[in-house]
């Protein structure tokens, strides 16, 4: 670089170091920058964290019940499923990265994020009340029917979701703070996954119908009788259309009180949280350049893979657990309580990670979270009957899945800031786009996958009730929710060795934007 270029390069420097200082004595004089060094009150932490319910809350209740509720009471085949949930997941791989430009572009007197996390909420509400209602149609006209509320629920889902992970980076610029903000908000949000298995659950089990397994009957090229092993709180093995029609509207209950909880969370969020605006503002809001920059970031890319296995990994076994439970272990009336010990443990092992992610550093944190799953779901390669080792390894399962709730979402800020310091923009709403995409890739993958599988395997449709499957479709699913998973897994370790991110450079962009934001180069 000869001497010219060196001036230009140190005066563009100088010139963007003043302008941040402007920027910052005017955001302090107007209060809309934090003096205190983004010291957040358990209040303001709340009321962030409320905000993350209803995304696990309804969408765990999809992945959970949306395969058996579609198999069972619809009367949908396993192709059928498929063509819905790809579909489903082909759609968000444009409306996602789209609600994530748009909502970068927004500036209103509401501020950037708060006013999407508000206006979507009631075409939500009705998207997915609709999701769980069976109308008396044609088995194809169903498919068209869930295949639309179940595109637009999840972009309706989306515009809340983007929006409200961005505003972890607008409550402060604290990175402690922001890491106990997340730390709450995933108390919420396994909060929301245990509400949808229990609300779901509770309501299945009261409308649902039982069938007596000595006289039903399932045609595998000759007529067999399977003995009596209890009835379900999955399918609830329906006898005629009264009970197809009493389970459905225990389904669309269901739905509306979820519905109610998705209104006062959103509510909650919007007037209980404000914005905090900083000095590094987005400068480039072209379309494909903000995508381009955000997709050359190394450590964005590697934190996003093993993500997306990390995902994958947990969605494939959450989406066959009900079928795995009834059809291969049958404990179908066990499921409801294995969820919530699942969930409980989750739950109660979240202040641990938070721990351990203070002492070995989040990346280490992550890899143990990730092998302490591996051989726990080996045992559900050989287990039978045995109900007590099935709650035991819920127990285990359940401590490493509430590091897929905290984890990835406490790493992404940090990619964040360095992708701050390296090009003096912001573009949170375009990161996290990505992040709620690929979680919704995770499950609707998983399912839609499953139900191939299933469908191959010989899956037989149970119109007047069934309490077996072929001995095809109890290995398919043996298959599905072990190998699979623990190849996955160490996909997503692989990528997590390789994220540049440790505790040192984490230190180290904290000192850097510290300089950055208080003028001090």
């Amino acid at each position: 670089m000869n001497e010219t270029e060196s001036d230009d390069s140190c005066r563009e420097s100088f010139n963007f170091t003043n302008s941040l200082g402007i920027k910052k004595q005017k955001f302090e004089q107007d209060g809309l920058m934090l003096k205190n060094e983004g010291k957040l009150s358990i209040f303001q932490k709340i009321c962030f964290a409320v905000g993350g319910l209803p995304y696990q809350m309804c969408g765990n209740a999809l992945g959970l019940f949306i395969s058996p509720f579609l198999l069972e009471v619809s009367q949908i085949r396993p192709k059928q499923v498929s063509v819905i949930l790809f579909s489903g997941r082909g759609w968000d791989a444009v409306t996602d990265p789209l609600i994530g430009f748009f909502v970068n572009r927004t500036n209103t007197r509401f501020g950037k994020l708060r006013p999407w996390i508000l206006f979507p909420v009631p075409f939500a509400i009705f998207c997915y009340i609709m999701i769980w209602y069976v109308p008396d149609i044609s088995r194809s006209s169903k498919t068209i029917w869930y295949l639309v509320f179940y595109c637009f629920f999840q972009t309706f889902l989306s515009c809340l979701h983007v929006p409200y992970t961005s505003l972890t980076m607008y409550l402060t610029p604290d990175q402690a703070e922001r890491d106990s903000a997340t730390g709450y908000r995933m108390v919420f949000e396994v909060l929301g996954v245990l509400l949808a298995a229990v609300i779901q659950g509770i309501m299945i089990s009261i409308y649902g119908s039982t069938v007596n397994c000595d006289v039903t009957t399932l045609n595998l090229k000759s007529t067999t009788s399977f003995p009596n092993n209890g009835s379900s709180l999955i399918s609830n093995n329906l006898n005629d259309d009264s009970d197809t029609n009493k389970l459905s509207e225990g389904y669309l209950i269901s739905a509306s009180i979820m519905s109610l909880i998705y209104l006062i969370c959103c509510l909650t969020t919007f007037f209980g949280t404000k914005e905090m605006k900083d000095v590094i503002t987005d400068h480039n809001k072209e379309f494909f350049k903000s995508f381009k920059s955000v997709f050359s970031h190394k450590s964005y890319i590697t934190l996003l893979l093993a993500f997306l296995f990390n995902s994958l990994a947990v969605q494939l076994v959450q989406s066959n657990l009900a079928l795995f439970c009834k059809y291969t272990v049958d404990a179908g009336d066990q499921y409801q309580y294995l969820i919530i010990v699942l969930l409980v443990s989750s739950i109660l092992s979240l202040p641990l990670w938070q721990y351990l992610m203070i002492k070995l550093g989040k990346k280490t944190t992550y890899a143990v979270g990730l092998i302490l799953l591996i051989p726990n779901l080996f045992v559900l390669l050989y287990i039978e009957n045995t109900i007590w080792l099935l709650y035991i390894v819920c127990v285990i399962s359940g401590m490493g899945i509430a590091v897929n709730f905290l984890l990835p979402w406490s790493m992404l800020p940090d990619v964040i800031d360095e992708f701050m310091i390296k090009s003096g923009e912001r573009k949170e709403s375009i990161f996290y786009s990505f992040y709620v995409f690929f979680t919704k890739l995770a499950s609707g993958v998983a399912v839609a996958a499953s139900a191939l599988v299933l469908e191959f395997s010989g899956y037989i449709d149970c119109p007047d009730g069934c309490c077996k499957q072929p001995i095809s479709i109890s290995l398919a699913l043996r298959m599905l929710i072990v190998p699979g998973p623990i190849v996955l897994l160490l996909l997503s370790l692989i990528f997590i060795w390789k994220h540049p991110i440790d505790e040192n450079r984490r230190r180290d962009l904290k000192e850097r934007l510290y300089e950055i934001r208080h003028n001090q180069f």
